[in-house]
């Protein structure tokens, strides 16, 4: 790893743990934080469709939904992906609380079958594509032909990466290895990312959005999966977890990494300024940097430097509080070391603020 990669890399690393920490402050992740971002799904809708809603935030229920893409083309793949992506947030939150894993192959079968169903794969529901050639477009990579062989084998490595690897590293790894493989005819990428969703929500984080709308992302996302599947590109190796590991081992994996490192970012820092809201309601800047003491070109400073988190309503519309200041050599956090019970309408106004507005006329 070169120095300056490293160095990054390692910066994000501690950014996500203080984060998190904050986060922990704050109780946590609860289900009620749990979000089924709007760029989870969008691109499955054609463009129009797309430009029609605002692509920020979520939406609160499936009713909500199902009004606004009531009679547009792909709403059922949506839907189905909606109610999986509830499904999988919430059994992962529940497994990290009682401290197991639901990391197997009928788990994740079991995501492909409701990402399917009723669509025109109804019959190919959970069912690797065992013998079927499969090609994965603009990749080098071909997957194997032996697909729930080599799921099981995912499944091992999964978890011996995840006991002996960094975070990131696991996770990034974890994610090369099922997008390689490629065990099923349709729905690869959609199932793949609910994985790795429900992997960083059991590790105490919150949902990331890992490929978005705009191109330059998502190009970014694909050439840094081509690095990271090097070690699978000549060759997949046998079905064995210490083969598979040792090929992912050859694979540039820190650009991959760094991407859902910093993905990871922005969910947490929105994350844990809605945690706050249990205590207390979020401010806009100016009435910050008068809580703190300091001026406004001060506060942008913190911010720009990540030293305080903010809540972004919209491009422009910035929130925070002293509470999400993480200090500084010459200034300490202001968050006391104890919190009073939680406000009892907390969820009712998260659920106001991460509320969708959308424009369905436009």
């Amino acid at each position: 790893m070169k120095e300056d990669t490293k160095r990054a890399y390692n910066k994000i690393r501690r950014a996500l743990e203080e984060r998190r920490v904050l986060l922990d402050r704050f109780g946590g992740m609860k289900l009620d934080l749990i979000q089924v971002a709007n760029g989870e799904w969008l691109y499955m809708l054609q463009e129009d469709t797309r430009h029609s809603l605002a692509i920020e935030g979520h939406f609160a229920d499936e009713r909500e939904l199902r009004q606004v893409l009531k009679g547009r083309k792909g709403s059922v793949e949506v839907f189905n992906y909606f109610r999986t992506a509830q499904f999988v947030y919430e059994q992962a939150l529940q497994d990290a609380q009682e401290g197991i894993w639901h990391l197997d192959l009928a788990f994740i079968n079991n995501i492909h079958g409701q990402l399917f169903r009723e669509t025109p794969l109804e019959r190919e529901r959970g069912r690797p594509a065992d013998g079927l050639e499969r090609r994965i477009q603009g990749a080098k990579v071909i997957p194997p032909l032996e697909a729930t062989e080599y799921l099981r084998a995912f499944v091992r490595v999964a978890q011996t990466l995840l006991q002996e690897r960094d975070f990131l590293e696991a996770i990034a790894k974890i994610h090369t290895l099922f997008e390689a493989i490629h065990p099923y005819r349709d729905g690869n990428g959609r199932v793949g990312r609910l994985l790795l969703n429900y992997l960083v929500i059991r590790l105490g984080f919150p949902p990331l959005v890992v490929k978005g709308l705009d191109e330059a992302d998502r190009r970014r996302y694909y050439q840094a999966l081509e690095r990271a599947d090097r070690g699978l590109q000549d060759r997949f190796p046998p079905p064995e977890p210490l083969a598979l590991i040792r090929s992912l081992d050859l694979g540039d994996w820190v650009p991959l990494a760094s991407l859902l490192g910093e993905a990871l970012l922005l969910r947490l820092e929105r994350t844990a300024a809605l945690a706050l809201t249990q205590w207390q309601d979020l401010m806009p800047l100016d009435e910050v940097a008068r809580a703190l003491g300091v001026s406004r070109p001060q506060l942008y400073v913190w911010v720009g430097r990540g030293r305080l988190l903010v809540y972004r309503s919209g491009p422009r519309r910035l929130f925070s509080h002293p509470w999400l200041f993480l200090g500084t050599r010459e200034r300490p956090p202001v968050l006391p070391p104890s919190l009073p019970p939680p406000r009892p309408d907390w969820t009712e106004r998260v659920a106001r603020m991460g509320r969708l507005l959308f424009h369905p006329e436009f």
